[in-house]
């Protein structure tokens, strides 16, 4: 009976091993990374990592704090920085954050805001679509400290049906940031359904207490 115990546990950490693994790199190549909205975790400082870079194109990672309008220089470049190269930038707990991506080759700028392809040039981001794909990173690679993995893409897109101009595989310019949070990013549609039940609601009490 212990044999056979010990067997079963044995199966199950097999089986579960592949959930409790970091989800790097990005699996769904050729469709756009979910959006996230970033916030410093606590007040200090925020520190992004340099972890891996597969690209032909010289990128350049921005860090930038939307809430007191701080931005790093253009910095960790994905063809000359050392794996664990870091730069940091000071602000505040909750302070909305955006990473920018500077396509140094192509002269654009892709950020970590999705705006569902309508290009915001004034926001680093000039195609208008996701181009980070962000995942918890548990630490243990090249002394790189535990924080959120942020994985770049670099090439813009031109249409997502089909998919033309990039290959979505946020992969061109990796790094792990520190003192973060992230949360999904509710999709427009996602809203105006919320909004249309708040709306709703609303009309079934007015009624109610006109009735009443």
């Amino acid at each position: 009976m212990r044999l056979t115990l010990l067997i079963f546990a044995s199966i199950l950490a097999l089986g579960f091993s592949p959930l409790l693994a970091d989800a790097i790199p990005y699996a769904i190549v050729g469709q756009l990374a979910p959006d996230q909205s970033f916030t410093a975790t606590s007040n200090g400082k925020i520190t992004a990592y340099f972890y891996a870079s597969s690209a032909a194109n010289d990128d350049k990672i921005i860090l930038w704090d939307k809430t007191s309008g701080a931005k790093t220089t253009p910095s960790l470049d994905n063809h000359s920085s050392a794996v664990g190269s870091s730069v940091s930038l000071s602000l505040k707990a909750g302070d909305s954050l955006v990473f920018i991506l500077d396509d140094v080759t192509t002269g654009q700028y892709f950020s970590s805001v999705d705006y569902f392809g309508v290009a915001s040039p004034a926001n680093y981001n000039d195609d208008g679509y996701n181009h980070a794909y962000s995942t918890l990173y548990s630490g243990g690679f090249s002394g790189i400290p535990a924080g959120t993995y942020i994985g770049m893409e670099d090439l813009g897109v031109t249409s997502l049906k089909p998919l033309t101009g990039s290959d979505l595989d946020y992969n061109d310019d990796n790094i792990v940031i520190t003192n973060v949070t992230s949360t999904p990013t509710p999709e427009p549609s996602t809203i105006i359904l919320f909004g249309t039940g708040l709306v709703g609601a609303a009309s079934a009490l007015r009624r109610k207490f006109v009735r009443g």
